[in-house]
């Protein structure tokens, strides 16, 4: 099947596959400045699809910050409506964390996708209850599925159908409601119209995830990392568990830069930040570090109570110690996300994590482990740096005494529950 996007390559590899890439100089011919040139592209055809999409939109508002790309302008259609948010320089798009606008992105290329040429004069609340019905709509099977389906209901098993995506509708239908207030912001007529009607419109929310990692899984990831030889791995799994950081504070993340000579750590355009380093960690194993969610909130953790991640840190030499904690061990530099993503589920996969138990639900297993332990929960949200507590965060000395009660209670819980397993 032959793939189309903006600025898609694709080459035939020496093995018979074929590699995809997104080029800027196949976008505009004003590229010639832009920090990415080509930036290889994977996943199914319509994931290739959004990320050329995502990454020729991000070029475009390069562009027009210069004055070289076209301006945007709205010709009536939810994609033209979509494009305008993107581009249009006061937008509140821009304004946004890196991390965020890359979710914004995939609801909006979804959108563009599905249904962007439909004219918004046209549209009425019936349309988008029927957006919404399709797009939570169960995906249809892969060939690999399809055959694992076929075989399981010959041997009278048959499989569950694909789950509602309830999740990938409702993100979208947030997205349209803010590309709506937008255009009311930018004197669109019938966006005062359509901003009317989904006011009037209900969309079912996912349900909030009950998933969490226990410490056996968290363990048992982390024993395989090291043995395949990504310790970097073992010590972001180690330190989203214990100390109950979001994934964001430990990785880090890379997000698009202008002016490669402003420091820190660049690559192909873009800047890392918001990671743990080497340097929130002292010699007494204090770990101090703004978090990225909450301004002005500290995470402050005493690593000495916490034997396992203790294990792990201490295979880092120490002139090791030196940058980002979490780095690749094939390329040198902190991870990036998708990369990361793909690595650790790969990993939980081997270690028998269940699919539906992801990386990020590292924190939320470790505050069920503290509240199971007996945890005060003043104590426990202090420890997991919760917005809630974002007055009493400033008392840095009480956050240090409470999340050094949460870490020894959790110990203490593993070892009891080890005994009793040990008896049984």
């Amino acid at each position: 099947m032959e793939l189309t996007a903006p600025g898609l390559k694709s080459r035939l590899r020496g093995n018979g596959s074929t590699a995809h890439y997104w080029v800027a100089s196949a976008v505009s011919r004003n590229a010639e400045g832009y920090p990415l040139k080509t930036v290889r592209v994977h996943g199914t055809a319509d994931e290739i699809a959004a990320r050329c999409r995502v990454l020729t939109s991000e070029l475009k508002e390069w562009l027009s910050g210069r004055g070289l790309g076209e301006k945007p302008t709205f010709d009536g259609t939810l994609r033209s409506l979509i494009r305008l948010y993107q581009q249009t320089p006061e937008s509140p798009y821009h304004e946004i964390k890196s991390n965020t606008r890359a979710m914004y992105d995939e609801s909006l290329s979804l959108l563009e996708t599905t249904v962007g040429d439909r004219r918004l004069e046209k549209l009425t609340g019936l349309d988008f209850k029927r957006w919404y019905a399709n797009l939570k709509a169960p995906a249809a099977d892969t060939e690999k599925q399809a055959k694992a389906r076929a075989e399981a209901a010959k041997a009278g098993t048959p499989l569950p159908p694909n789950p509602e995506r309830i999740r990938r509708a409702y993100k979208a239908m947030q997205l349209l409601r803010i590309i709506v207030g937008f255009g009311v912001v930018s004197n669109i007529h019938e966006c005062f119209r359509l901003k009317m009607v989904l006011e009037e419109l209900e969309f079912h929310s996912p349900r909030g995830r009950s998933e969490a990692i226990t410490f056996e899984q968290a363990k048992a990831i982390c024993y395989l990392a090291i043995k395949k030889d990504v310790l970097s791995v073992a010590l972001a799994q180690a330190l989203q568990f214990e100390l109950t950081l979001r994934q964001i504070d430990v990785i880090g993340r890379w997000e698009k830069t202008d002016d490669p000579l402003a420091g820190g750590i660049v690559d192909r355009g873009q800047r890392w930040r918001d990671g743990l380093g080497w340097s929130h960690l002292d010699a007494n194993g204090i770990l101090l570090k703004e978090t990225s969610k909450v301004e002005g909130v500290t995470a402050e953790h005493d690593t000495m109570q916490y034997p396992f991640l203790r294990e792990i840190i201490d295979m880092f030499p120490p002139e090791k110690r030196v940058g980002p904690m979490i780095k690749s061990e094939a390329t040198g530099l902190p991870y990036r996300y998708r990369h990361f993503s793909k690595v650790w589920r790969d990993l939980a996969n081997e270690a028998g994590v269940p699919a539906h138990v992801w990386n990020r639900d590292s924190r939320a297993g470790g505050v069920t482990e503290g509240s199971d332990a007996g945890a005060n929960l003043e104590h426990l949200r202090h420890h997991a740096n919760h917005k809630n507590v974002a007055t009493t965060a400033r008392y840095n000395r009480s956050t240090l005494e409470k999340t050094q009660s949460v870490a020894k209670l959790r110990v203490a819980h593993r070892s009891a529950a080890e005994h009793g397993q040990n008896k049984a």
